[in-house]
C-alpha cells in the first residue's frame, strides 16, 4: 500500500467555510469524528480489504469530485417505500421532480455554501444542482479538500474506481447538507456490459440466410438434427434462428392482451452513443414485417462528449428488444459523460429522474462486481429512491455466468428489479411449450462426428446470474418468500426478482451496424441473448403493464411483484419445464460461426450454489411472466 499523505487544513478553507451559514440540514451521512471543525462522512469509509493492491494516483492528475447533496435522506427512503407499498395509504402517489426537489434536494443556500467550498479549494465547479455539485481539479488540491488520500483500487470487473484509504471529511458548515462523495478521474471510463456471443444470419430472404437456416429452426423443435448423432435417448432439434418479437409477445401473452405500451415513456440507460441506432431499428422492424418507429416515437438524448457507440451490439439488442415487446411505446436512449455524478452509468439515470424523461427504465450495464465502495451505494441509492417517488421502475440484467462470478453492483441493490435469463421453448403459431431456467452446458461433436464430447450434458458454457448478497439484508417485500438467505445469522437480499429468455442459444433477432473499415459500417443480422436480452424484455412487457394500468406507473415495483408470488401472474420457472424427468437439449451451430454444438438446457445443478425449482428461486426468482401478468396489474390501483 503507498504510504499515507498527510494533511493540514488551511486557514483560508476554515475561515470559508465558517462565514458560511447554513440551516435547516438534516442527513446523518456526515458524523463528527474528532476533526475540529471538520465532519466525517460516513458512506466513505473503506470497506474491509479495500486497501489491498491500492495505487497512489500522481498529485498533479486530474479528478472529478461529485458532492452529493440533499435534506432528509431518511425522509427521502420513507416517502419511496411509502409510494411503493401496496399496503400503504400513500401507495401509487407519486411526487413530480419539481415537488421532490422542493422535498428533498438541497435549498439554494447549501448549495451555494458547498459550491463556495469547492471553489476555496482550488477545484473549478462545472454542474450544481439541489442534489449534484460537481467539481474538476488536481488529486493534490481534491485531497486537500476531502483530508483524505485518493488511490485507484483494482476491482475484479468493471472500471477501477477512485477511493480514499480513510475516510473523506468536510467542512462543519457544510457536512449536514451531504450523504456522499465519489471521486473519479475526470475523464470517465466505461463500465462493462454482459458477455454477448458473436453471431451472424443473413438478411432475411436472401441465400446466406438460407444456408444458415438449414441449420437453424423458425421456431422450437421445427427442423429435426437427424444426421447427427442423438442425446438423451431422442433426435435433436437445430435451435431456432432467434426468435422474433412477434414470437415473444405471443409465447408472453402481449398479443392476447392487445396491449403495445401506447402512451408509456421507456428509458435505456446506455454509456455510449449509437448514432445509428434508430435506422439500424426501422430496418430490423421492416426486415420482419413488424411495425417501425413512428416519428418523434425514437428519442436519444446523449450527453456532450460520451463515447462513439457505432457497432455496441447492446444498444441494439436493447433497443429492439423494448420496441419488439413494445411497440407503440416511445423509447429514450439516455447516455451519459460521467460529468454530473462522477459515474458514466448513473448519470443517464439521474437525467431521467430530474427530468422524468420515463415511467420505466432498463439498463443491462454494470459498474463491477460485490463488494463496491459504499460511497457508490449511496449515491446510487438516492438517484434510486428518487425514482421511486416519482413512480419510475429500474430495470437491471443481473449477470450471465451462473454462479462463477460474484454479484453485480448495480444489479443486486434492493431498490432495482433484477431480471435473470430463462430458456423458452415457442413452439409453432407462437405457443409457449416450456420454459426452464437459463443455465446451460454444452458439448461439441467429434471429430468423427459420431458422439458429443465430452459426453452430454458436457461442461457449463453460461447461465443467469443470481444467489444471496453478502451486502444488503433481506428486504421487507422478500420476507415470506425467498428462502435459504441466512448469512451469519442474518436473512439477507436474494438475486434475482423477475425473470424472461436470456438463453443465448434460442435468442432473439437483432439488426445492428458495425464498423467494417475506417469510417465505414455495415448492417447486419445477429441473434443474441443473456440477460442483456432479459431486462429489456421485460422492461418492454411493462410498459404494456402500464398502458393496461390506463398509464399509472408502476413505480419501484417490487413490492407489488412480490404480492404476486406463487400466482398465475408469474410463470414458475423449475428446471423440470415438462412436469415429468424429461432433459430438453438442441442443437446450435453455424449462426454463431461453430461447429455442431450441443446445447442441454435447465442444469441448475451444474451450478454450485444457484436452484430451479417450485416457487421463488436463485436463477428465475419468482419467474417469468405468466398467463395473468397483465391481468394482476391491470387494474388502476386504488
Amino acid at each position: 500500500m503507498p504510504s499515507r499523505r498527510i494533511f493540514t487544513t488551511s486557514a483560508l478553507s476554515v475561515a470559508a467555510a465558517s462565514s458560511l451559514l447554513i440551516g435547516g440540514m438534516g442527513t446523518a451521512a456526515a458524523i463528527p469524528a474528532g476533526h475540529g471543525t471538520r465532519d466525517v462522512v460516513a458512506s466513505t469509509a473503506p470497506i474491509p480489504g479495500q486497501n489491498a493492491g491500492l495505487r497512489a494516483m500522481p498529485l498533479t492528475g486530474k479528478v472529478r469530485v461529485s458532492v452529493f447533496v440533499g435534506r432528509d435522506q431518511a425522509g427521502l427512503a420513507a416517502a419511496a417505500a411509502a409510494v411503493s407499498d401496496p399496503a400503504s395509504p400513500r401507495y401509487a402517489r407519486y411526487f413530480t421532480p419539481a415537488q421532490v426537489r422542493a422535498a428533498y434536494g438541497a435549498t439554494a443556500a447549501q448549495q451555494r455554501a458547498v459550491s463556495t467550498w469547492l471553489a476555496r479549494s482550488g477545484l473549478a465547479v462545472t454542474h450544481r444542482d439541489p442534489f449534484v455539485i460537481s467539481a474538476l481539479g488536481t488529486v493534490a488540491r481534491a485531497e486537500a479538500a476531502l483530508q483524505s488520500p485518493l488511490e485507484l483500487s483494482h476491482p475484479r470487473g468493471g472500471v477501477a474506481p477512485v477511493v480514499s484509504s480513510t475516510a473523506m471529511s468536510v467542512p462543519k458548515a457544510v457536512g449536514g447538507a451531504i450523504s456522499t462523495i465519489r471521486v473519479s478521474p475526470a475523464i470517465t471510463p466505461m463500465g462493462r456490459h454482459e458477455a454477448m456471443k458473436a453471431s451472424a444470419i443473413a438478411a432475411p430472404g436472401s441465400k446466406a440466410a438460407a444456408a444458415i437456416q438449414q441449420e437453424c429452426s423458425g421456431y422450437y423443435g421445427q427442423k429435426q438434427a437427424s444426421t447427427l448423432p442423438g442425446a438423451y435417448g431422442k433426435t435433436l432439434s437445430w435451435a431456432p434462428c432467434g426468435y422474433r418479437p412477434t414470437q415473444l409477445r405471443d409465447a408472453y401473452g402481449a398479443t392476447r392482451s392487445g396491449l403495445t405500451g401506447r402512451g408509456v415513456s421507456v428509458a435505456i440507460l446506455s454509456e455510449d452513443n449509437d448514432s445509428t441506432a434508430l435506422r439500424d431499428a426501422n430496418r430490423w422492424a421492416r426486415d420482419r414485417h413488424f411495425p417501425p418507429f413512428k416519428p418523434g416515437q425514437y428519442l436519444a438524448n446523449i450527453a456532450p462528449h460520451a463515447f462513439n457507440g457505432v457497432g455496441d451490439i447492446e444498444s441494439a439488442l436493447d433497443i429492439e428488444s423494448v420496441h419488439g415487446m413494445a411497440p407503440a411505446a416511445r423509447v429514450n436512449y439516455v447516455a451519459g459523460n460521467g460529468s454530473i455524478t462522477g459515474d458514466i452509468l448513473l448519470d443517464p439515470l439521474d437525467t431521467i429522474v430530474t427530468y422524468g424523461i420515463a415511467s420505466v427504465v432498463s439498463s443491462s450495464w454494470f459498474e463491477g462486481y460485490m463488494p463496491v465502495p459504499k460511497s457508490m451505494i449511496t449515491a446510487w441509492e438516492g438517484v434510486l429512491q428518487r425514482a421511486a417517488v416519482e413512480g419510475i421502475t429500474v430495470n437491471f440484467a443481473t449477470g450471465d455466468f451462473g454462479d462463477e462470478t460474484p454479484l453485480q453492483y448495480p444489479g443486486s441493490d434492493p431498490w432495482i428489479t433484477l431480471i435473470g435469463g430463462t430458456s423458452l421453448a415457442i413452439g409453432a403459431h407462437g405457443r409457449n411449450l416450456w420454459e426452464t431456467g437459463w443455465e446451460t452446458e454444452e458439448a461439441t461433436l467429434s471429430k468423427d462426428g459420431t458422439s458429443w464430447v465430452p459426453a452430454p450434458p458436457g461442461h457449463f458454457a453460461e447461465g443467469s446470474t443470481g444467489g444471496v448478497s453478502k451486502t444488503f439484508r433481506e428486504p421487507y417485500y422478500q420476507r415470506g418468500v425467498v428462502t435459504g438467505n441466512i448469512v451469519n445469522g442474518v436473512r439477507m437480499r436474494v438475486v434475482p426478482d423477475v425473470s424472461a429468455l436470456g438463453d443465448w442459444n434460442l435468442g432473439y433477432q437483432i439488426g445492428v451496424s458495425v464498423p467494417i473499415g475506417h469510417h465505414q459500417i455495415k448492417y447486419t443480422n445477429q441473434v443474441n441473448g443473456g440477460t442483456s436480452l432479459s431486462s429489456p424484455l421485460f422492461t418492454g412487457l411493462e410498459a404494456d403493464l402500464i398502458q393496461g394500468r390506463g398509464g399509472i406507473p408502476v413505480g419501484f415495483a417490487n413490492p407489488e411483484l412480490y404480492n404476486y408470488a406463487n400466482t398465475a401472474t408469474f410463470h414458475d420457472i423449475t428446471n423440470n419445464p415438462q412436469g415429468q424427468n424429461v432433459t430438453e437439449a438442441t442443437v446450435f451451430g453455424r449462426i454463431y460461426r461453430l461447429p455442431p454444438t450441443l446445447s442441454t438446457m435447465g442444469q441448475c445443478l451444474a451450478t454450485k450454489h444457484l436452484a430451479c425449482g417450485p416457487g421463488y428461486d436463485t436463477v428465475s426468482g419468482l419467474g417469468s411472466p405468466g398467463p395473468a401478468f397483465f391481468r394482476s396489474f391491470g387494474s388502476k390501483p386504488r
